[in-house]
């Protein structure tokens, strides 16, 4: 038998070792922590103060590191020779940027409005942003059966988003910009070592990989405003007349006739748009996150939208059309040699230099996506459907600031900060992109050998799985709840805008729906993936992508006999409860802390779907919109809403000894009345 509670408990300030969390703090919250500290089936997880939160650069940092990747050199082969059609291709991007800027408003809107917590000042229920992306929205779609949605997706996630095709394409790069020849063992050991670099920079400090992270971001956003100078400077014009001709560029004579091979186009198209909803995975580390989310989310993609489209029609105005249209063309490098060419007239320096702008794009997204996605499956593991869950939901502090305060009385420079990082997420992380990489390259070895096609192959899987799979049902759940009256979803809703809302849910499920159908049409003149040297049959990506996702739903099958097993034989349930712990800000609560508990307790005489209903402490079972313990909400509610903001109703009870003596204990500024 097993439940799980996301119960909730308020203290507007909380945090164990910190000095600057705001000084409205309840004695009851501070206590709470102190025991869970104590407790061996309970972990205390800490987020980042305020001070070392992500702002507007950041962020925005975040995402662009994030969304430009090798795909936009990659992709754009892909799809030029699969359409054999200058127009159908650019419009091929057209539409991939319209699915993105649609996908950010849906995830836009659910990340303010989920999760959601009964601790309104008149017990409504109100939204707070929280890391985790997706599992926080398919939890709320899906309640029941008990750790389904946390397992189908937390598991599909744990397995697919990993480092192994930016690691692989890093190495490649690497390699072709030293001029040296490649092979399964040197992209293993470069691949391998770069993941292993990225996995101890987070794990040691936070601080220096956000640094490490925008400096990747504005070099790499750089890079394709570069692209698109060059382009400008060095235009064929007889090129562009003749790709860009009304008459021929949507000649169709050589197009295919059916449709996987535009399927195909069109993912290869959402693969460098896709990451739209990075921001969403670490929402809970930004400062103000109702404020810099939302904006940076949607201008930002709006940006990366519109340097894309300029980058490929600069690549349609500089290369002939016969050569876009083969299969295989290296897009990015031939643009280079009609450009710099004219400059570096040296074909190994041409090289160089493109295979270095590839590697930094791949360096980049690796540093970015440890950081990201260590974050998101340390709230998998908070869920308590992994062995030992509370090891990875853990945060440890490794970092040098602690290191160098061990050895010494002296004070330090702030350049070492204390941190706590989620150490063992990251070591699943390595371990796992690990196992894809020797995988991956050791499975496809085209001769003579190159990397591209094992790449290749890991993007689409990730593709198909976390794009079409995900989106379409990302898409259909909130269209669900905007099409709904009995749901109320417009009053909920922190996204006013409903037609705008159900627009881009459609826009994103047809956008998602449309690869995930028609590549498993099978066109009998294409009988490979295309990118891999003939390699990778047709449909291997997408069998491989289901049959994770079916190894995720075994996984839950297997999660849940082995609950019913061990409480049959030993009459206790498993019992999973999230407390998270907030402070009032300016737009509301944002979380600083989380009690997370994870045990077997006897429940003696009842049955698993009275247990699921709810259990004997008052705490419900579910994910989000629940009600919490009434001591709990009745401190929160304390917190009224004024013309100001949310802040603390004056109260002796604030300021008692017993709340002086926490603050002094953790470190913390004692409470002084406010007034409102």
């Amino acid at each position: 038998m097993a439940y799980s509670t996301t119960s909730k408990s308020n203290a507007t300030s909380s945090g164990i070792g910190t000095e600057e969390w705001t000084p409205d703090l309840d004695p009851a919250d501070l206590r709470e922590l102190q025991e869970a500290q104590h407790d061996p089936s309970k972990i205390v997880v800490k987020l980042p103060k305020e001070s070392a939160r992500m702002g507007y650069f950041s962020t925005l940092c975040l995402l662009f590191n994030r969304m430009i990747g090798v795909g936009i050199f990659n992709s754009a082969s892909v799809v030029f020779s699969n359409t054999q059609s200058i127009g159908l291709s650019l419009l091929i991007w057209f539409f991939a940027g319209a699915v993105a800027l649609a996908g950010v408003i849906v995830y836009i809107e659910l990340g303010l409005t989920i999760p959601r917590w009964p601790f309104g000042p008149n017990g409504e229920k109100i939204s707070t942003p929280r890391s985790g992306e997706a599992l926080n929205y398919f939890n709320y779609y899906l309640r029941r059966p008990l750790f389904f949605a946390t397992c189908l997706f937390g598991i599909t996630f744990i397995i697919l988003e990993n480092t192994a095709p930016n690691s692989v394409s890093f190495a490649q790069n690497v390699l072709d910009a030293s001029n040296a020849q490649a092979t399964p063992g040197k992209i293993i050991a470069i691949s391998l070592t770069a993941n292993l670099f990225c996995c101890l920079l987070h794990a040691i400090s936070r601080k220096w990989g956000i640094i490490l992270n925008n400096i990747f971001g504005v070099v790499k956003f750089l890079i394709l405003v570069f692209i698109v100078i060059i382009g400008l400077v060095w235009l064929n014009r007889d090129v562009a007349s003749t790709n860009f001709n009304s008459k021929t560029s949507f000649n169709f004579d050589n197009s295919p006739k059916l449709p996987f091979r535009y399927a195909e186009a069109f993912l290869n198209a959402l693969y460098p748009y896709g990451l739209f909803h990075q921001i969403n995975y670490v929402i809970s580390e930004l400062d103000q996150p109702r404020k810099v989310f939302p904006r940076v989310s949607f201008y930002g993609v709006l940006t990366i939208c519109m340097i894309y489209t300029a980058v490929n029609i600069t690549w349609a105005a500089i290369i002939p059309k016969a050569e876009l249209f083969t299969p295989g063309v290296n897009v990015g490098l031939r643009f280079m040699q009609l450009t710099l060419g004219h400059v570096v007239t040296n074909k190994n320096q041409l090289n160089t230099i493109w295979s270095t702008l590839k590697a930094i794009s791949a360096g980049g997204n690796l540093v970015v996506v440890t950081f990201t996605v260590a974050r998101v499956k340390q709230e998998i593991a908070k869920e308590g459907i992994l062995p030992y869950s509370l090891i990875f939901a853990k945060g440890y502090d490794l970092s040098l600031g602690r290191l160098f305060a061990r050895r010494s009385s002296k004070a330090y420079f702030g350049t070492f900060s204390t941190e706590r990082t989620p150490a063992a997420a990251l070591a699943l992380h390595w371990v796992i992109t690990t196992f894809i990489v020797l995988g991956a390259v050791f499975a496809i070895q085209p001769q003579p050998y190159s990397s591209t096609p094992a790449f290749t192959f890991m993007s689409i899987v990730f593709a198909y799985v976390m794009y079409t799979i995900v989106f379409i049902f990302i898409s259909f759940g909130l269209l669900c709840l905007r099409l709904s009256p009995k749901v109320r979803w417009a009053e909920k809703s922190e996204f006013k805008h409903s037609w705008v809302s159900v627009s881009s849910a459609l826009i994103l499920f047809v956008g998602s729906f449309f690869p995930c159908l028609f590549m498993w049409i099978p066109d009998p003149a294409f009988k490979f993936q295309a990118g891999t040297s003939n390699r990778v049959s047709w449909f291997a990506s997408q069998a491989f992508g289901l049959g994770i996702v079916t190894f995720a739903f075994l996984y839950w099958v297997t999660l849940r006999c082995y609950i019913a097993v061990r409480s049959a034989r030993e009459g206790k349930t498993l019992y999973v409860k999230r407390e998270p712990k907030f402070k009032a800000d300016s737009g509301g609560l944002t979380q600083i802390a989380e009690i997370v508990t994870l045990q077997w307790v006897r429940e003696v005489g009842l049955r698993l779907d009275e247990i699921e209903e709810g259990d004997r402490a008052g705490y419900p079972t579910g994910r989000q919109e629940l009600h919490a313990p009434d001591d709990a909400v009745a401190r929160l509610r304390r917190h009224a809403r004024s013309p100001d903001g949310w802040s603390a109703e004056v109260g002796q009870d604030m300021i008692s000894e017993e709340g002086r003596q926490y603050h002094e204990m953790y470190e913390l500024p004692t409470p002084e009345l406010r007034s409102n």
